[in-house]
């Protein structure tokens, strides 16, 4: 069995192709979620997954069944504790959101709280290795955690004994190209996140130049690209997208704008962001929505300001309905131009640098007089950029494709974890 640990939305988005991939070419799948604030029921990658006969649960659940009947209380507080919180949040925009804030903190704290104490309890390296030995495991695939959450640590000391490799697959894209883009962002840090997996697989080689840089033996590292934004999974993830809704029809011949700012804490000047944001607002031209960084905490979202927060709708939905993209830092660039869409890249609301402003794939704006003649100009020309396709070509290249225009993405994933569960160590590949 290849087992993928997921655990948030961002994870699921990467690591599914890489499982409908195998699952499709006849080997066994399971996706187990090892957070229990995430609703898998709702997620349509893993229904889709569950669909093509992949193995989907919450990993507590899957394999209950040692662990007796004080177990299974605390597991209920914990689901019920996490699903209070989740509920209380829908609302947290209204009226009472000082209240529902509080009272969904509570019960955060409080299914956290149950959740340790289980992990102290029960989820050990020796329940670790009843799943994997009850599973069949061949290999385990997480994303880029680190290795102290959840439980990646009794399933890297579990596997580590069993000698079944451990593979830490993408759950983005390395696009920023200085060393320090937010406080936790060293090499000392690095080293503890990837270190202990067997292998890494990174999309492209800037990634793998950093963790080098970092420490991380260069024999553990395999440039293969993004199996999220490939070209095969881009087709199929169109397919089974969930209908939009009347609210984002294409009717409207206004210009549709979605604006997906960073994460607050990669250097985001949020002063001159929600500027920015009453600035889009007030184009009559236009219809604008912003859609926060799903790892952003509510309370730096932008519910107060006159962008529609649109955090509800999936990303690929929203490329599908808009005429234009603007980001500062986000990976969702590589899916506009990809898909041919204008790509305005905010430069003056960070302090970063990236890669796709030193290609020159995409339409830099350095100052909000600038924001205001792009946008005016695709007002009137909504093809009309000042980048080149061949810079857009070389960026893909490098980020989609791991720097080989030629390599199929899927089947390169599917290899080389295919080659880490034969015990044919592969070797670091450019």
């Amino acid at each position: 069995m290849y087992l993928f640990f997921v655990r948030h939305f961002n994870d699921i988005d990467h690591l599914t192709p890489v499982a409908w991939k195998l699952q499709r070419d006849n080997y066994r799948v399971a996706v187990y979620c090892m957070s229990l604030r995430y609703d898998i029921h709702q997620d349509y990658r893993l229904r889709f997954l569950k669909e093509q006969g992949v193995a989907v649960d919450y990993l507590y659940e899957a394999f209950d069944e040692t662990l007796g009947p004080v177990h299974k209380i605390l597991y209920a507080i914990i689901r019920r504790s996490y699903r209070a919180q989740n509920q209380l949040l829908l609302n947290i925009n209204g009226p009472s959101g000082p209240l529902l804030g509080v009272l969904s903190r509570g019960a955060g704290l409080l299914g956290s709280m149950f959740y340790k104490l289980a992990r102290k309890i029960y989820y050990d390296h020796r329940w670790a290795r009843s799943v994997l030995e009850r599973s069949g495991a061949q290999v385990v695939c997480f994303d880029y955690i680190m290795p102290r959450l959840f439980v990646v640590d009794a399933f890297l000391k579990a596997s580590r004994r069993m000698s079944i490799p451990s593979v830490a697959l993408p759950h983005g894209v390395q696009l920023y190209t200085n060393e320090v883009t937010k406080p936790k962002a060293t090499d000392a840090r690095r080293f503890a996140k990837f270190n202990r997996f067997d292998f890494i697989i990174a999309p492209n080689k800037l990634r793998k130049d950093m963790l080098v840089k970092s420490g991380v033996a260069e024999d553990k590292i395999s440039v293969l690209g993004s199996a999220r934004y490939c070209s095969a999974w881009l087709e199929q993830n169109h397919k089974i997208l969930p209908e939009a809704g009347a609210a984002f029809s294409r009717n409207s011949a206004k210009l549709k704008v979605v604006l997906m700012p960073s994460k607050p804490q990669c250097q985001l000047d949020m002063e001159r962001m929600f500027a920015s944001c009453r600035l889009i607002a007030e184009r009559s031209g236009i219809e604008a929505v912003i859609k926060p960084h799903p790892r952003t905490r509510k309370i730096d979202q932008f519910g107060n300001y006159p962008l529609p927060d649109v955090s509800y709708m999936l990303t690929a939905k929203l490329c599908e309905w808009a005429d234009v993209l603007l980001v500062v830092g986000s990976s969702v660039i590589t899916e506009a131009l990809m898909r041919g869409k204008p790509a305005l890249y905010l430069k003056y609301l960070h302090a970063n640098t990236t890669l796709f402003e030193e290609l020159n794939a995409c339409w830099t704006i350095h100052n909000e007089d600038e924001l205001k003649q792009a946008l005016a100009s695709l007002e009137a020309d909504r093809t009309g950029v000042p980048y080149d396709e061949a810079n857009v070509a070389k960026f893909i290249a490098q980020v989609v494709r791991g720097g080989d225009d030629r390599r199929d993405v899927l089947s390169a994933y599917e290899q080389f974890i295919a080659s880490c569960a034969a015990g044919k160590i592969p070797g670091a590949r450019q």
